[in-house]
């Protein structure tokens, strides 16, 4: 293997890095792309509760937090 096959599989990638970086993230994320903007602030919303009471938890758990 020689240093043009090194280069070559350097380009190739660092253009699949850039084509994954240009695609949206409705693009990336194919299971939230046929909700409506309302029903995904309700997940957003629903996923910022279960990371919240389980931060509580674990607080309670290590006992750095007084019931």
């Amino acid at each position: 293997m020689g240093f043009d096959d090194l280069r070559q599989q350097s380009i190739a990638v660092q253009e699949q890095h850039y084509v994954a970086e240009s695609q949206s993230l409705m693009d990336r994320m194919p299971l939230f792309k046929d909700l409506k903007p309302r029903e995904r602030f309700v997940v957003a919303l629903f996923i910022f509760m279960d990371v919240t009471v389980l931060g509580f938890g674990c607080l309670l758990v290590a006992d750095r937090m007084m019931p």
